[in-house]
């Protein structure tokens, strides 16, 4: 069977685009008799791919402008643009499309059998977070209607999703398949300590005290502004003497990859506060070799998010024996469970509470690590990858719509 991917979506560098790539990879890893041709707005850059994507065929689009710079906030892809991988993906003649996100979906051709991933609703719950304009918004619920309605069969990354897009879509809970993600390898406990002390230096976080740690986007949505106001009590309950001298280690690149950011209130919210101005460190985007020790030393993730699809950083920090301080929105409780504390997203009082706790209770946090590595174990890409295969199966055995 040949399969033909958008694979454009693999240059991202938020949480879809990685999960583009690993999952890819783990499907071209396994012999289920597929034959994949990627589909691409690009020529692939040293380390753009992982290399099971690298010995497949590749078919530039070539829409003049990449889906990344094409598709950022206030701009919109052009519908030559859009049709230059609907052209593409026809020349293929594949029996089945597979399209990883539907943030770079196109028309498809009629008769199309395709599987199109929706990772969540975020987009459609909190619109005023996500979008800059009215247009923008326009824009995307227009693309994924369409893409909704002309796919085969939708695949999304959680239950919770499952429910979500299909409300949000009006699409039956039998067309929606769950397919699981995973964590790569190199996440797992630490084994080399010096690793951490030399990301911190060349991070420059301070070495000498424990520290909180966030990963992913600086959207809106991510609810950091509530993680600063529990920092920041944390910190002033330290200073009478209680447990709280820790750092805030925020990791994530306020260009948002087009995405609508909040860095901008979130610097003033800091600057505005002496405390937070001390203990928080923003590091911009950083690349997984930094990021291993960064998960492995840190006291906890945190991750107070309005809504995630999955939470994929959630994983990757259990997977390296770091417990979560989640918020209990969305996918978070399915993925975390016991492997950390959840508490409710906007509860900056609760939030606070969850990390005194894990700070000033060594033994209840040697508890949640433990947890935690055990509960990642579920989730892996090898998991993912046959769920996708029985995806594409149900897809090619279905009447295209």
């Amino acid at each position: 069977m040949r399969i033909a991917v958008d694979a454009s979506c693999c240059f991202n560098r938020r949480g879809f685009g990685r999960f583009a790539r690993e999952l890819l990879a783990a499907l071209a890893r396994r012999s289920d008799g597929f034959d994949f041709v990627l589909l691409v707005d690009r020529d692939a850059a040293p380390g753009d791919l992982p290399e099971p994507l690298l010995a497949l065929p590749r078919l530039n689009a070539q829409p003049g402008r990449s889906v990344t710079d094409a598709a950022v906030a206030g701009d919109a892809r052009r519908p030559a643009e859009l049709f230059a991988f609907t052209r593409a993906a026809r020349r293929c003649q594949a029996d089945l499309l597979f399209l990883p996100a539907v943030y770079s979906a196109f028309p498809l051709w009629p008769g199309t059998r395709a599987v199109v991933c929706f990772h969540d609703a975020i987009a459609e719950t909190f619109p005023r977070m996500v979008f800059p304009d009215r247009k923008s918004e326009w824009f995307w619920r227009a693309k994924s209607w369409l893409a909704a309605r002309q796919a085969t069969r939708v695949m999304t990354v959680s239950e919770a999703s499952r429910r979500d897009v299909g409300r949000v879509y009006g699409i039956a809970a039998d067309r929606i398949d769950v397919v699981s993600e995973g964590a790569d390898a190199r996440f797992r406990p630490p084994t080399d300590h010096a690793a951490l002390a030399a990301a911190l230096r060349r991070l420059r976080i301070p070495e000498d005290r424990p520290y909180f740690l966030f990963v992913g986007g600086i959207s809106p949505h991510k609810n950091l502004a509530t993680l600063l106001t529990a920092f920041s009590r944390l910190l002033a309950n330290a200073s009478n003497g209680a447990s709280g001298d820790a750092t805030l280690v925020l990791v994530g690149d306020p260009k948002a990859d087009g995405f609508l950011d909040s860095a901008a209130p979130l610097r003033q919210q800091i600057a505005a506060d002496a405390r937070l101005a001390a203990r928080v460190h923003w590091t911009g985007f950083v690349a997984d070799d930094d990021l291993v020790p960064l998960y492995q030393g840190a006291c906890a993730l945190v991750l107070p998010s309005l809504l995630e699809g999955f939470g994929l950083p959630a994983l990757e920090a259990m997977s390296c024996a770091t417990p979560v301080v989640a918020s209990d929105a969305g996918s978070l409780p399915e993925v975390v469970g016991d492997g950390g504390l959840l508490v409710p997203a906007l509860d900056a009082m609760a939030l606070q509470a969850a990390l005194s706790e894990v700070l000033g209770r060594p033994q209840q946090r040697a508890l949640l690590a433990a947890k935690a590595l055990a509960r990642s174990r579920r989730f892996t890409w090898e998991r993912g990858a046959a769920d996708a295969v029985a995806c594409f199966r149900r897809a090619v055995a279905t009447e295209a719509r």
